[in-house]
């Protein structure tokens, strides 16, 4: 056979498995592992492709913390479940940045609720612009998520009152995307995808996913800094779940260590 055409078999092959993938990711978007309890009051699920939601209830309403990639919120109703609550009980989402998988949900969210991300990633949670990096952009292509609008952008730390005299406080962590945000609540540290939890501990996000590695890793060492004296139970990732309860601290003290690498 011609060289030519088996390279071309070749490549007509990779691109088939690649785009089956693609489109079983799509597909599986709405549904979900069976959400847990990270500790009283906050629970968790990995959604359908692979991306973490969590939700806390507080005497104020439900809050959550990214919000899946399906733009029906299934991941998000089962986590209200998980506490109790509905869809008319949320009052805030704080999304960590706005790559499609993290912030598509939040379309589906009643529009009184308050929406939270880095002002430097609305332009991207509003599909104005396209994600940076080669595989974002063609999961965004494929995926076809909706625009979310982004009613309270943030820049800078800030500290927001959640009630039951708890705060969420919001960390700057530029990188994975420019608008690139961490939470802390209750002792547990959402972060996104600077990091991945894996065996117990933090490791940097994977090369394909992370179009500014040496930003990327000035955050995590820049995170630590800010909030030393701050109690960190748990280290939440987007893909990967949460380090062991206790510790935190250790894992993230332990990922900084190593220059974030």
């Amino acid at each position: 056979m011609n060289p030519r055409r088996i390279l071309y078999l070749v490549v007509l092959a990779i691109v088939a498995i690649g785009g089956g993938t693609l489109l079983g990711i799509r597909g599986s978007r709405g549904s979900f592992s069976r959400p847990t309890q990270i500790k009283p009051g906050i629970c968790s699920l990995k959604s359908g492709a692979g991306v973490f939601v969590f939700g806390a209830k507080t005497n104020r309403g439900v809050i959550l913390f990214d919000s899946s990639a399906d733009p029906a919120g299934k991941p998000i109703d089962a986590v209200l479940g998980c506490l109790g609550a509905s869809r008319p009980d949320v009052r805030e989402a704080f999304l960590t940045h706005a790559h499609f998988d993290h912030v598509s949900g939040a379309a589906s969210l009643p529009p009184t609720v308050k929406t939270h991300l880095g002002a430097g990633d609305a332009e991207l949670a509003a599909r104005n612009v396209s994600p940076d990096g080669i595989a974002p952009k063609l999961l965004t292509l494929v995926m076809r998520p909706p625009a979310v609008r982004v009613t309270d952008p943030l820049t800078g730390s800030q500290t927001f009152d959640v009630g039951d005299g708890k705060a969420v406080k919001a960390v700057p962590i530029p990188g994975h995307t420019p608008g690139s945000f961490a939470f802390l609540y209750d002792g547990v540290l959402f972060v996104g995808d600077i990091a991945m939890a894996h065996d117990g501990k933090l490791d940097p996000t994977p090369s394909a996913f992370d179009p500014h590695p040496d930003e990327n890793r000035a955050s995590i060492r820049a995170l630590r800094t800010q909030l030393a004296g701050d109690r960190i139970e748990t280290v939440c990732t987007g893909h990967g779940g949460c380090t062991p309860l206790g510790f935190g601290s250790t894992a993230l003290d332990d990922l900084a260590s190593r220059g974030g690498s």
